[in-house]
C-alpha cells in the first residue's frame, strides 16, 4: 500500500468510509489534476484527472516527481515557485510551464501551489492544482506571432495616454529600437507623439458614443522629432460598467503615399494654373475672374465647415470653371456691346465644353462636374440640364454663387461694375429660388459681417 492510500485509509477510520469515498469520487470526477507531493515533491496523491493529463499510469508516477517529464529550464521555474510557496506560506496561483507526456508530445500545465501542513501547523507538503492549457498557449502563440510580425503597428493605451503594450512594428514606425523602449520613454501619448494633440482628445470623446474611429488620418512625431503621416484605427475597450479600461489602436505609415499624392496635386495645381492662363488669353476681359471666382468660392467653402480636401477642390474647380470658353469665338467673348440671343446661346455652350474637355483627366477631386454645373440653378432654370436642388453638387452650387457675385462686381466689356451691393442684392433676392440658401447666407455673412474684400 503507497502512502497515499494510506493516507486515505487512515483518514477513512476516522472520519467514516461513505464520506471518504464520496471525497475521493468528487477528485477523481473533476478535470484538473490535483497532486499533493512531499516537501521534497515526492507524490503522495494524484487524481484520475493527472493520469490522463501525463499519459502514464498510477503505478508509473507514484514513484515520479516533477523533474522526471519536465526540461531543466521548466524544472527551474517549478522549483523557484515550490519554494517560494514554502518561504512565504502564500499561495502561487496559475503559472505555466511545459512538460513531456509519456508518449513525448510537449504540453503546457497552468498550475496553483498551495503549502500543505499538518494539526499542528508544521509544513509537511504541497497540494497543486494543474490544468492543461495546451490549446489556449497554441492560440496565444498563433496571435503573438501575427502580432509581433505585423507590417502595422499595434497598441494599447490608457485613458491618461500611456502605452500598456506595442508590438516591433509600432516601435518602428515611431523610430524606437524596441517596443519596451517606446513603453517607458512615452509617458503622455497626446504630447509626445500626435503634432496636434487635440486630435487625440477629439477622438477620445468621440469614442465616449460610438467606441471606434476608422481610418483617421494623422500626423506623428517620431522619436528624433521628424513628422510623419499614419493611418490609425483605434477602438474603446470597456469593462462590465461601461467604463473605458485601455484603447487599441492599428497604425499604418502613409507618409510615402501622402508624398505621392501631394506631387500629384502640386502637379496638378500647375497644370490647372496653366489651363486657366490659356483662357484668360484669349479672353482678356475676364482675366483674373476664375481667380477671384476661386478665393471667393473656397472662403465660402471654408466657413460652410467643409473638409480640406472639398475647399481644395472648390479651388481648383473655379480656377479653370470657364475653360469651356476656348469653344466660343474670341469676338464674341470680347464683345463690347451687348450680346445678340443668338451669341449669347453660343456662350452658354461652354459648361458643357469644359465638362468635354476635363471629365477624362482623373483629378481627385470631382472637378468636370463641378465645371458643367456651375451655372445650374436650384429651380431648375440654370443650364445645360436643368438640374434642380440636390442634383446639384454642394461645391457646385457655391461655384455658383461665387461666380455670380464676382461677375456682376467685375467690369465686362460691355458694361461697367454694378458694386458690391448690387451683387449682394441679387442672390438675396433669389435665395432658394436661384441660388442654394446655405451658401448664399454665407456668401452675405463674409461681405456685410467679415468684411471680405475682393482680390
Amino acid at each position: 500500500m503507497n502512502q497515499g492510500e494510506k493516507k486515505i485509509q487512515y483518514t477513512a477510520q476516522q472520519n467514516g468510509p461513505e464520506k471518504e469515498k464520496k471525497y475521493l469520487s468528487i477528485l477523481n470526477n473533476i478535470h484538473n489534476g490535483c497532486i499533493q507531493t512531499d516537501l521534497a515533491g515526492n507524490y503522495i496523491f494524484l487524481n484520475d484527472a493527472v493520469f490522463h493529463i501525463f499519459g502514464y499510469s498510477r503505478r508509473e508516477m507514484m514513484g515520479m516527481n516533477y523533474r522526471h517529464y519536465i526540461d531543466k529550464k521548466n524544472a527551474d521555474k517549478v522549483f523557484k515557485a515550490y519554494n517560494k510557496v514554502f518561504n512565504t506560506g502564500e499561495p502561487c496561483k496559475g503559472f505555466s510551464w511545459e512538460f513531456t507526456r509519456k508518449d513525448g508530445a510537449k504540453r503546457w500545465l497552468e498550475t496553483s501551489i498551495s503549502l500543505h501542513k499538518d494539526s499542528s501547523g508544521r509544513p509537511i507538503g504541497f497540494i497543486a492544482i494543474v490544468k492543461d492549457v495546451t490549446e489556449r498557449k497554441q492560440i496565444e502563440e498563433k496571435y503573438r506571432n501575427i502580432f509581433e510580425n505585423a507590417q502595422e503597428g499595434i497598441y494599447q493605451s490608457t485613458p491618461d495616454g500611456r502605452f500598456i503594450l506595442a508590438n516591433q512594428s509600432m516601435a518602428r514606425i515611431l523610430g524606437y529600437d524596441s517596443p519596451e523602449e517606446l513603453v517607458s520613454s512615452v509617458t503622455d501619448i497626446a504630447c509626445q507623439i500626435y503634432v496636434y494633440p487635440e486630435e487625440r482628445n477629439k477622438n477620445i470623446k468621440m469614442m465616449v458614443q460610438e467606441e471606434f474611429a476608422e481610418n483617421n488620418e494623422v500626423q506623428f512625431y517620431r522619436k528624433d522629432g521628424s513628422i510623419i503621416w499614419v493611418n490609425r484605427t483605434i477602438q474603446a475597450v470597456s469593462d462590465e460598467n461601461g467604463k473605458v479600461r485601455y484603447y487599441e489602436g492599428l497604425v499604418t505609415d502613409i507618409t510615402e503615399r501622402k508624398k505621392s499624392v501631394e506631387r500629384l496635386r502640386s502637379a496638378l495645381k500647375s497644370t490647372i494654373q496653366a489651363i486657366a492662363s490659356m483662357v484668360e488669353k484669349r479672353d482678356p476681359y475676364t482675366a483674373g475672374h476664375q481667380r477671384r471666382v476661386a478665393e471667393l468660392a473656397g472662403a465660402i467653402a471654408t466657413d460652410m465647415d467643409l473638409s480640406n480636401d472639398q475647399i481644395e477642390g472648390v479651388r481648383m474647380a473655379a480656377i479653370i470653371h470657364d475653360i469651356g470658353k476656348i469653344a466660343v469665338p474670341t469676338e464674341i467673348l470680347s464683345k463690347p456691346t451687348k450680346l445678340t440671343v443668338l451669341e449669347f446661346n453660343l456662350i452658354k455652350i461652354h459648361s458643357q465644353a469644359g465638362y468635354e474637355i476635363l471629365k477624362d483627366i482623373e483629378f481627385p477631386w470631382p472637378v468636370a462636374r463641378m465645371v458643367i454645373e456651375h451655372h445650374e440653378r436650384i429651380n431648375g432654370s440654370g443650364y445645360p440640364n436643368g438640374l434642380t436642388g440636390d442634383e446639384l453638387l454642394l461645391e457646385a452650387r457655391i461655384l455658383a454663387v461665387a461666380d455670380v457675385v464676382e461677375a456682376m462686381i467685375s467690369h465686362r466689356p460691355y458694361r461697367a461694375s454694378l458694386g458690391v451691393e448690387a451683387a449682394l442684392g441679387e442672390i438675396e433676392k433669389n435665395k432658394g429660388i436661384l441660388y442654394d440658401i446655405a451658401v448664399t447666407d454665407v456668401c452675405l455673412k463674409l461681405f456685410r459681417e467679415k468684411s471680405y474684400k475682393p482680390i
